[in-house]
């Protein structure tokens, strides 16, 4: 029931506003661990965006998820500061895990540089990462 949950408070934010869309990639700091996204956010006013990503992530040489995320960004200006909450499916026999994150930003006209971390629920080498990244918006 949880998932259920899960996946509708993904899919419920839809808002009536154009959408951003965006591609980024990211390095974590495990040893040649990556993970790569492709999203879009509706605005929602000046201080607030709404988001959904898909997140591809390998965590180490023997672990990747595939997952969703939901990600509010609270803005200033430029800046921006992102709670991140997703459900992501594991190789490995790990199956399904929740995934928690913060990341902060700044976005250039259509460059964001950013910097975060991730962990899920999941014990494994690894499960938890600090990251830097970029992303490319399009309109």
């Amino acid at each position: 029931m949880k998932k259920y949950f899960l996946l509708l408070a993904l899919f419920s934010g839809v808002c009536f506003a154009k959408p951003q869309v965006y591609f980024s990639a990211d390095a974590l700091s495990n040893s040649n661990a990556y993970s790569l996204q492709s999203g879009f956010y509706f605005p929602v006013n000046q201080e607030l965006d709404f988001g959904y990503e898909l997140d591809f992530t390998k965590w180490n040489q023997d672990v990747h998820s595939f997952g969703i995320n939901i990600k509010p960004a609270f803005r200033k200006q430029q800046f921006y500061l992102a709670p991140i909450v997703g459900m992501h499916y594991f190789n490995r026999d790990i199956d399904y895990s929740y995934s928690l994150g913060a990341e902060i930003g700044y976005d250039f006209e259509r460059v964001t540089i950013r910097a975060g971390y991730k962990d899920v629920d999941e014990e494994f080498h690894d499960n938890d990462a600090f990251y830097v990244g970029v992303a490319v918006r399009f309109d």
